[in-house]
């Protein structure tokens, strides 16, 4: 069993190697090896990233405050531990942040401080986060504000609101791209269960079909032999039939119940996802994308928020971290804090895309085998709607902020240029350090919650995105996330392994990544040296190539290497009859021309050419198997070869 002191103990080796003459760290790693030994992993996991933590907040404020369970240096304010280092950054006596303080020192005290903080913990400890998880989710559902927004707020985000997402109004439910999502539901069916029970669900009601443009082959008994030819009728009409057929004169939301799930987020806390029921998820979807279009057309939001790049804020937070100009904002439990009050608010120049993400939002939630709650907020994590809705609000709420602080009035000139000194991506706000007040001013009167620790307007460290950033360079720690018990490695283990090496090695921490090579190659053997872009498992280079032995396709007329990857595990998952039908015309209708064309006859070359799978081939094993979630192996593979940075 490899130890991870000895990992950090190379990791050391390359920060001696940076910086030249230090002392200290031979100390240092003797006294983390005896820590590490009395108090096991709860001291790299738990303890470190306290004092990691309370580096970047020294960082922010000038001034590092030592955490209680770290001895000082004497009449000092800084710890014993990492004194060496910490000296190149805060004056050893009172903590005050240098004039000039060593960036060098700044990466290599986060790396070692955070290397282990995102490891995967016990069973055991995963069962308390996830019953701590559970507890907080219904915690800040209970709080949430509800009809208590100042009205003057009300009426300014009112009219802010309704000058974005006009190709919203009016978008019709017929044309939407409804489909299902790659994650679980509440009832946990399987990819090809999902459509088998869609059907029956439609079939069951064909209100649901008619109203998303979904062919279905009605054997409704109820409705008689004088039913109409269905085909022939129009949308206004089939509405009304349906309405009739079901005995309804105005139609009401339907009802069902999400489930409470946790994943891992660090080793501290489970973050908390709600699995939709079925019908949900697959109409959330469609509105996802309408919504995302939308944003896309819209001349105000577009121009602050972009819900597939997060690389805009990134570089925001490097230049803020530089300049002190712009200051990053991340908000607690965001999703879990959005009311459905504040949606109906920002939404209601949208009175039909609000009442679509009414009825298709699950308005309870199980959150555990035996208790369910009716939720005040908007939705949790797991519905398609929450990421856009909530980037949204955010970016209309600091909006407000920014002509708040300018005082000026909400017209749509002023609104389109307050947008451009606003980012948004999820919960990540980036705005100028000058408007940081009024934004949390406008944040907290509608019930949200600034996390204050990740949170950073002062000073000259920013976080933002996955990016930390420290006076225009970018100090993000490589993370370990599993590390192996035995000598067996599951793929999971390998492949977290063979990414956090490749990251060492391209960060110039070369020791650490040899052991880390080391480790990984005592579990499945040696890797050769593959692409940064290459799915096959191997070790990257600053020459961008690959040094494994190759050979030449004749059928795909390019340089192949054999190589391990990491595949899902398939399971017998069968389809048949119209659900069968029904998905394999809905994914026809979803493909590119590219696919329909080879779908229709294109030879195998030009499909290896433009690098498409066989569509047909595809679809009729989509029929018999599917994917079991989260279940991996690592399998050898016939990959394209990359020579000189050139595919071949």
């Amino acid at each position: 069993m490899k130890s991870p002191v000895t990992l950090l103990s190379h990791l050391f080796d390359d920060v001696d190697r940076w910086e030249l003459g230090l002392k200290g760290l031979n100390r240092d790693i003797i006294t983390i090896e005896s820590r590490f030994k009395h108090e096991g992993w709860g001291f790299l996991s738990l303890t470190l990233p306290t004092l990691g933590n309370a580096i970047d907040y020294g960082l922010s404020v000038g001034r590092f405050t030592c955490p209680t369970n770290f001895s000082k240096v004497r009449g000092g304010s800084i710890p014993k531990l990492l004194s060496g280092l910490i000296c190149n950054v805060f004056d050893p006596i009172t903590g005050l942040l240098l004039d000039r303080p060593h960036e060098h020192s700044v990466k290599s005290l986060r790396e070692i401080c955070f290397l282990f903080k995102k490891i995967t913990v016990s069973q055991k400890r995963e069962e308390l986060l996830h019953a701590e998880a559970v507890q907080g989710f219904i915690s800040t559902d209970d709080s949430i504000l509800t009809n208590t927004f100042d009205e003057e707020m009300v009426t300014m985000l009112s009219r802010v609101s309704s000058y974005v997402l006009p190709s919203l109004i009016g978008t019709r439910e017929d044309v939407l791209k409804v489909k299902h999502g790659p994650g679980g539901v509440a009832e946990g069916y399987r990819a090809n269960q999902k459509w088998d029970a869609l059907y029956a669900e439609l079939e069951r009601d064909p209100y649901y079909a008619v109203k998303y443009g979904l062919d279905v082959v009605s054997r409704n008994r109820d409705i008689g032999h004088n039913q109409p030819e269905l085909s022939q009728l129009s949308f206004d009409s089939w509405l009304k039939y349906a309405d009739i057929i079901n005995g309804l004169t105005s139609r009401q939301p339907f009802s069902g119940c999400a489930k409470l799930i946790s994943v891992p987020k660090s080793s501290v806390a489970r973050r908390t996802i709600t699995a939709e029921p079925m019908l949900y998820q697959f109409i959330q979807q469609g509105w996802n994308v309408a919504l995302r279009d939308s944003i896309k057309k819209c001349s105000v939001l577009s121009s602050c928020l972009s819900l597939t790049d997060q690389s805009k804020n990134q570089k925001l937070a490097l230049l803020g971290s530089l300049n002190g100009k712009y200051a990053t904002i991340d908000l607690s439990s965001a999703s879990d804090l959005l009311s459905l009050d504040l949606v109906k608010l920002v939404f209601a120049s949208k009175p039909d895309f609000l009442r679509s993400a009414i009825e298709c939002r699950s308005a309870r939630c199980n959150v555990d085998k035996v208790n369910v709650i009716e939720m005040q907020k908007f939705a949790g994590m797991g519905n398609a709607l929450t990421f856009p809705v909530q980037s949204t609000i955010f970016a209309l709420l600091a909006i407000c902020g920014v002509l708040c602080a300018e005082g000026q009035k909400s017209s749509y000139v002023n609104v389109k240029r307050a947008a451009k000194r606003v980012r948004v991506y999820g919960d990540d706000i980036i705005i100028q350090t000058k408007h940081v007040s009024q934004v949390y001013k406008w944040l907290a009167s509608f019930g949200l919650k600034v996390n204050q620790k990740k949170s950073f307007t002062t000073g000259n460290f920013r976080e933002s995105c996955g990016v930390d950033a420290y006076r225009g360079v970018d100090v993000t720690p490589v993370y370990i996330r599993h590390w192996p018990l035995d000598t067996s490695g599951s793929p999971e283990l390998v492949s977290s392994l063979v990414s956090s090496c490749n990251q060492l090695w391209m960060h110039g921490l070369h020791k650490a990544a040899k052991y880390l090579e080391q480790v990984v190659e005592s579990l499945v053997g040696t890797l050769p040296l593959v692409s940064r872009t290459s799915p096959a498992l191997g070790w990257h280079s600053r020459v961008d190539t690959n040094i494994a032995p190759c050979r030449w396709d004749r059928k795909l007329q390019r340089l192949v290497f054999r190589g391990l990857v990491v595949v899902p595990q398939m399971r017998e998952d069968r389809l048949d009859g119209y659900a069968a039908l029904m998905k394999c015309l809905h994914k026809l209708e979803s493909r590119d021309s590219k696919d329909v064309l080879a779908s229709l006859g294109f030879s195998i070359h030009e499909r290896a050419y433009a690098n498409m799978p066989d569509p047909v081939t595809e679809d009729a094993r989509s029929l018999h198997r599917s994917v079991r979630r989260f279940h991996t192996r690592i399998r050898p593979r016939w990959m394209p070869a990359v020579v000189a940075g050139l595919v071949q």
